[in-house]
């Protein structure tokens, strides 16, 4: 009569079975996976504090303009120069680039920073929220190479 197996050592070598007997499938799922990611891996996840942008700003790339400039890469973009945006003068006067430090001032209050700015929100108080806003533009925004200092 033929002893079978129970207990962890059966379920261990149950385990290891099917790597051993079909190598070659490895590859293959491994291809298909890397070849299909999920859409939930595709998709931003947009952070609460950053919901009030959006009634004015787009934030993926490509998406046409709307009633504020696309934040899609801001992070090492200069100041009020995106293509076919009509920005108010007084943000028009202002040198630089957006980086971490520029953004959070203008968020923490736009119209003190920039006095005559067109923004309607009247900015993000709250310092955990508007580190959260700021992480999430980083995100968002592919490395540019002259993000330095805010030139």
């Amino acid at each position: 009569m033929r002893k079978t197996m129970s207990g962890p050592r059966a379920a261990a070598r149950f385990c290891r079975a099917p790597l051993r007997l079909a190598p070659w499938a490895l590859p293959i799922l491994a291809s298909g996976l890397l070849a299909r990611p999920s859409q939930a891996s595709d998709e931003l996840q947009v952070p609460a504090a950053f919901e009030a942008c959006t009634s004015c700003h787009t934030y993926e790339p490509d998406e046409p303009l709307q009633e504020a400039p696309p934040l899609w890469g801001v992070v090492g973009r200069r100041i009020a120069s995106v293509d076919d945006f009509e920005y108010s003068p007084a943000l028009k006067a202002v040198a630089g680039s957006w980086n971490r430090a520029t953004l959070d001032r203008f968020l923490t209050n736009p119209k003190a920073m920039v006095p005559g700015t067109a923004m309607k929100l009247g900015g993000v108080p709250d310092a955990a929220e508007r580190a959260t806003v700021l992480d999430f533009l980083e995100k968002i925004s592919p490395a540019r190479p002259h993000d330095a200092a805010g030139d």
